[in-house]
Formats: C-alpha cells, sequence, structure tokens
C-alpha cells in the first residue's frame, strides 16, 4: 500500500498549498446586443458590448474591474459603417470611475456627456479627439472607428460600495441597469421610450465612406443574464490527505464488495 501510497502524495502535495475544496468565479460577463435606434428611424446597423468583469486583486475588497470590448456587426443590407463613440450609466454604489483607452481611438468625452436626445450618460468616449484633449460625445472621425466587422476593448477601474460584494454581485447591478430599456411599443420592437435609455452608441458613415454618410444612436438590452455570478463555484484541488483517503476507501471498498460476493456464490 505505501508504494502505491506514496506516489500519490507526492503528486498531491502542491495541493496543499493551492488550497482545497471550491472557488468562487474569479469574472462575471454580459452582452448587450446594439439593435434598436432611439431619436432616429433605424437605419439597421448593429452591434455589442461585450461587459466583463473582474476582481482588481488589490487590497481594496470593494475595487473591480471593467474589460468592454465594442463590436461592430452590421452586414448586408449596410454595405459600410463606423462605430464613433459609445456611452452608458452606472449603477448606483459606483465611485472612482476610471478609463483606460487600451490604445483604442476612443477618446474620453470631456466637454459633453450626452448623445441627444437620450439624457446625461455617466461616462462617454468618442473617436473626435480633439487638440484640446476632449472630445464631443456627440460626434466622431469616421475614419478612426470601427468599421463592419472590427471590435475593440477598453479597460475600467472601480469601486463599488457593499460589504465585500462578488463579482457577480457587482456584474448584475450593471445587468439590471441595462435591461430596465423599455420598447416604445409591443409592435415596433426597433424604437424605445427615450427616457428609458441608459447605454447607447453612435453609427456613422452608414452606407457611405465619408463623413457625410447616414448616422444613427443605437441602443439595446442584454442577451442573457450574467454568467460566473455568486454561487458559480468551480471544483478545487482535493487536500492530499482527502484524496489519499478517498483513495484508500474506494480500495477496501472493492476489496468488501469482492468478498460479499465470493461468499454469495460459495455458501456454507
Amino acid at each position: 500500500m505505501r508504494s502505491l501510497l506514496a506516489p500519490l502524495v507526492s503528486l498531491a502535495g502542491a495541493s496543499v498549498f493551492m488550497g482545497g475544496g471550491s472557488a468562487m468565479a474569479a469574472t462575471s460577463s454580459f452582452i448587450v446586443d446594439l439593435n434598436k435606434s432611439f431619436g432616429d428611424s433605424y437605419t439597421g446597423v448593429t452591434g455589442t458590448m461585450d461587459f466583463l468583469f473582474g476582481d482588481a486583486g488589490d487590497s481594496n475588497a470593494n475595487t473591480y474591474t471593467l474589460d468592454l470590448t465594442i463590436k461592430n456587426t452590421s452586414g448586408a443590407p449596410i454595405t459600410s459603417s463606423s462605430i464613433t463613440g459609445f456611452a452608458f450609466d452606472t449603477p448606483t454604489g459606483v465611485s472612482a470611475f476610471t478609463y483606460n483607452r487600451n490604445g483604442t481611438n476612443f477618446y474620453k468625452a470631456d466637454d459633453s456627456l450626452t448623445i441627444s436626445p437620450a439624457p446625461f450618460f455617466t461616462f462617454c468616449a468618442s473617436t473626435d479627439n480633439n487638440i484640446n484633449n476632449g472630445t464631443n460625445c456627440g460626434s466622431g472621425v469616421v475614419a478612426s472607428g470601427l468599421a463592419n466587422g472590427q471590435s475593440a476593448t477598453v479597460k475600467y477601474a472601480f469601486n463599488f460600495a457593499g460589504t465585500s460584494p462578488e463579482v457577480g454581485d457587482v456584474s448584475n447591478a450593471f445587468f439590471n441597469l441595462f435591461d430596465g430599456l423599455v420598447l416604445a411599443t409591443p409592435l415596433n420592437q426597433n424604437k424605445v421610450v427615450n427616457n428609458t435609455v441608459v447605454l447607447a452608441a453612435r453609427f456613422q458613415g452608414i452606407n457611405s465612406a465619408t463623413e457625410n454618410g447616414g448616422s444613427d444612436k443605437v441602443t439595446g438590452k442584454p442577451q442573457t443574464k450574467p454568467d460566473g455570478g455568486p454561487g458559480d463555484a468551480v471544483p478545487g484541488p482535493l487536500p492530499v490527505l482527502g484524496a489519499a483517503a478517498a483513495f484508500v476507501q474506494s480500495r477496501r471498498l472493492r476489496r468488501r464488495l469482492a468478498a460479499a460476493r465470493s461468499a454469495q456464490q460459495n455458501p456454507g
């Protein structure tokens, strides 16, 4: 038995230091479909905003990260378009919201945080980076935006008030805010009630490669509830003693079963 158990202990030894039991999901994400217009007649452009939340891992238990991937998913009959800006609100509890454009052409708006006729947005970025290092959230530069099929990822760090909420709790707070969008009428799935818009993207150069092409302001709702939420535990490694004990018990159980079958086949 020692010859079998020793290699098992050697292989599993690292598990003692890695921790046993289960580990909570380190990230949580959801995707918003951009396919509903507000303010303009809908042109048919589409996109997605993929929100991926994580724990910042610093000494502050209430600090989180957000990687936001914006993608232009427009296709036929849209021959060309460019996402030149995006904006969204943040839920109650978010503070110290910092932005990293991550090498993209989306600069934080300093002069205006509105994409008319929607209400004020907490954050807005645009490809219109003027000489004052500020941007106009209502417009952008088509050539610097995301053409059909292109995507870009920007990053954020922020605090979230509460008693050490899990990453899934933070993700759910954003999801619930974005999921509150109201359709204008049940018969028109492409129009929304403007004062319920809390997330938007600006498309320009629609069916044209110039700044004079068509434009649209698009919003939308999340596809599904966030993944990786509270309670989505992933199995962790067994402690070495637990693994060894399970191995020994399984051997003993097989022997007892074999003995019982032998007694039934050879009574008396």
